[in-house]
């Protein structure tokens, strides 16, 4: 589960900023909240949030900060192309913090343990690590400085070939070779020190982040299904016969009949050579003009699914594996703008999933940001599950805020008061009088 990402110094968010998914006090609506006892600790945690704010407020940097950290973590290093690409961009650009290290740390729970890890690091000119750090429920187990040196408690180190030392001396030899062989670019935690402590943390660690998800373009994943079965196994003619694998899944099956998309049969196909799949539709058409479609004879025709189906139809099914997982292994799915192209209702229905424990049995976490109001219900969601974020007029600097924070009644009627601006994260701006300005120039220079 995740606990608390915070940032500094990340793209707008200029001051130490922490995102968390601990719940209020708030009593209604208690039962939506995952009450868990870790290392003598008792959690209780928010299965969902929604973050709203106006256009370039910075909610999307909240969740581009989760994928920068995960891509350095699960690939070991800064030097990948996700970051290459932001070189320059990545810390507050406004003042001089433009020269300071950029600050990510994220503190999550598996079942047996707290894990809080932080990276620092610079991006002027070249990536660099600036400082790195981990703790175990409130045990620190290394911490990388500033001079790329590393330091661990003695008793964390495995004794291996150094019997007759000392612990000191023992220590002292192992660290000595570990700080030699430090990159600046490489993260301690994927790594270096997996041979010195416990190996099962290291495995928890990773594990968590293979489950943490983040995603922030839906249109650039490839379909995942996993339950496929073939229907067809090559086409065409027997001079010329294509091997390609025709493939069906049970749950988009489902899925479309209850969404009532239209009566096609959405299928994926699959070059013999290739492990990526493509979606395609199936329709039934009449053999010739006379016949009708429940005649026994018809013709099935193939078609890409991106001539024929609408957007919201393809971006729920390249999602919708995705939240099986998540559900099935209690992982964290984070979507930058999720509803795009899709209905509300179905968005709803994916807030209740997730609030509702006897399908989230094992605890999965929903991040999304949006500008649709009308999740803003007091029976949908919880006031510490709506996180607000406001871009200071003067600074420019983001900041975030839960709508608990403002201390509401049960009864508070919050869609009204968040259209009226009552609570802030509003766009201002009236583009009536922009557009007005603008075609009155181009009038006057015609």
């Amino acid at each position: 589960m995740l606990l608390n990402f915070k940032m500094k110094n990340f793209k707008s968010f200029r001051n130490e900023t922490i995102y968390t998914m601990l719940s209020s006090m708030q009593k209604t609506h208690s039962d939506y909240v995952i009450n868990q006892m870790v290392c003598g600790n008792k959690l209780r945690v928010l299965p969902m949030s929604v973050i709203y704010g106006a256009n370039a407020s910075g909610k999307s940097n909240i969740i581009f900060a989760m994928y920068i950290l995960k891509k350095m973590v699960t690939e070991g290093t800064l030097a990948n192309r996700e970051l290459e690409n932001y070189k320059n961009v990545l810390s507050y650009i406004r003042d001089h913090n433009w020269y300071k290290p950029v600050e990510l740390e994220i503190t999550f729970a598996t079942l047996e343990n707290i894990y809080r890890y932080g990276l620092c690091f610079t991006g002027v000119d070249t990536y660099c690590i600036a400082e790195e750090y981990l703790f175990i429920n409130d045990s620190e187990i290394f911490h990388r400085d500033k001079k790329n040196k590393i330091q661990m408690p003695i008793h964390l180190l495995v004794k291996k070939g150094y019997i007759e030392k000392s612990e000191e001396d023992f220590a002292n030899v192992l660290l000595k070779k570990l700080n030699l062989s430090l990159d600046e670019k490489k993260l301690v935690i994927a790594g270096a020190v997996n041979n010195l402590i416990s190996g099962k943390y290291f495995e928890e660690i990773l594990d968590w982040f293979a489950k943490f998800n983040v995603i922030m373009n839906a249109n650039d994943m490839i379909f995942q299904q996993r339950d496929l079965e073939p229907i067809i196994i090559s086409h065409g003619t027997a001079q010329n016969e294509v091997r390609t694998k025709i493939l069906e899944s049970n749950s988009v099956k489902e899925i479309m009949e209850l969404a009532e998309f239209g009566d096609q049969r959405i299928s994926f196909m699959k070059e013999a050579d290739e492990e990526e799949l493509s979606m395609c539709s199936m329709y039934r058409v009449p053999m010739n003009e006379r016949e009708f479609l429940d005649s026994q004879y018809y013709i099935s025709m193939i078609v890409d699914s991106e001539l024929m189906e609408s957007k919201g139809t393809i971006h729920l099914i390249r999602l919708l594996q995705p939240f099986i997982d998540v559900l099935e292994t209690g992982g964290v799915i984070v979507l930058d703008e999720m509803d795009a192209s899709l209905h509300f209702e179905i968005v709803v229905s994916l807030i209740r999933i997730f609030n509702n424990k006897e399908i989230n049995k094992k605890g999965a976490q929903l991040i999304f940001n949006t500008h649709n109001p009308i999740y803003l219900d007091g029976e949908l969601l919880r006031h510490d599950q709506i996180v607000l974020v406001e871009k200071d007029k003067n600074t420019l600097a983001s900041d975030i805020y839960a709508l608990s924070d403002y201390k509401l009644r049960p009864e508070e009627r919050i869609l009204k008061n968040y259209l009226a601006g009552k609570y802030g994260a509003l766009p201002h701006m009236d583009l009536e009088i922009a557009f007005k300005h603008i075609l009155e120039r181009r009038e006057n220079k015609n």
